[in-house]
């Protein structure tokens, strides 16, 4: 594996230009603006530097350098992870990761999951594509963002009642967050081990829903100066289609506001659920993404 990057205290992250605001009106079906777009690798970037902090956290507090590496090819950010599959991922700002593609593959030989890797941000869907043996498109992503989180603020009655959790439920706010995310059984010690790490890391907020006594879903927030990401919201199966995961979204954004957070990103599948609820509570859809898998085996 070649060598972790960057200073021991900090996330890689990509290197992207700062861009303007975008164009107001929500259309997923429409060719966007170019400013728009430049807004969707915006939200790319605070993604792969969540994604670079939390396996920097687990590479330092764990002592995982021999399993975790993160490497800039070109433009990208590729990360490795061999004992997790999801953090086998390639964030890529433009269209140079098409001719780093045998260098990316390479990055992951020898591993037991491939990788994903996440294209940039399109003013059309689906418009990057992948010739090379080896590599199939496996999902489509939206980019979402507000310029102004306060705007979105609005306080409305809820049957949930959200608050950081306490130190002793944070692992409680762990096994929730892995049942919620679909955790295979066998993987939970390793991931509460890693994960438990992030409660110390000052840049994130975490909230847990109850309705009543009972624990209904929990969320991440992660904040970088003046802008915040939403990050990690799920409303766990029994309390799904009951406004939980819509009151995380509240909650974070009235925290961010609250935060001096101005703009505010996030990402989700396509067409789903997440998606439709971010756009209910203003979020604007700037750009979508297919990912690509790539497996050795398909080649």
């Amino acid at each position: 594996m070649s060598p972790i990057i960057g200073q021991p205290t900090e996330p890689a992250v990509l290197d992207l230009p700062k861009v303007g605001t975008k164009s107001t009106e929500p259309s997923l079906m429409r060719v966007r603006s170019v400013l728009e777009v430049d807004v969707a690798v915006e939200a790319l970037q605070h993604v792969a530097r969540y994604d670079s902090m939390r396996l920097e956290t687990y590479r330092q507090k764990e002592n995982l350098a021999d399993r975790i590496c993160i490497s800039p090819i070109d433009s990208a950010l590729a990360l490795r992870f061999d004992d997790v599959g999801y953090f086998n991922r390639v964030y890529c700002a433009d269209q140079a990761f098409l001719e780093r593609l045998p260098e990316i593959e390479s990055f992951y030989r020898g591993g037991s999951f491939g990788c994903e890797l996440v294209a940039p941000p399109s003013d059309e869907s689906g418009s990057f594509r992948i010739s090379r043996p080896g590599w199939a498109p496996v999902h489509h992503y939206v980019w979402l963002h507000h310029p102004n989180c306060t705007a979105l603020w609005s306080i409305q009655a809820t049957p949930f009642d959200i608050r950081p959790p306490k130190a002793a439920e944070r692992q409680q706010f762990l096994l929730a967050y892995l049942r919620a995310f679909e955790a295979q059984e066998d993987r939970i010690p390793a991931a509460l081990r890693n994960m438990r790490h992030l409660f110390d890391r000052p840049e994130l907020d975490f909230l847990m829903a109850w309705h009543g006594g009972t624990l209904a879903g929990v969320a991440i927030l992660m904040r970088c100066g003046s802008t915040a990401l939403l990050c990690a919201g799920a409303a766990l199966p029994e309390f799904r289609e009951m406004g939980c995961h819509a009151a995380l979204l509240a909650a974070r954004i009235r925290l961010a506001s609250e935060a001096g957070c101005r703009q505010i990103y996030s990402w989700a599948e396509l067409g789903g659920q997440s998606h439709a609820n971010m756009e209910r509570i203003g979020l604007e859809a700037v750009g979508t993404t297919t990912t690509w898998r790539y497996s050795a085996e398909n080649d």
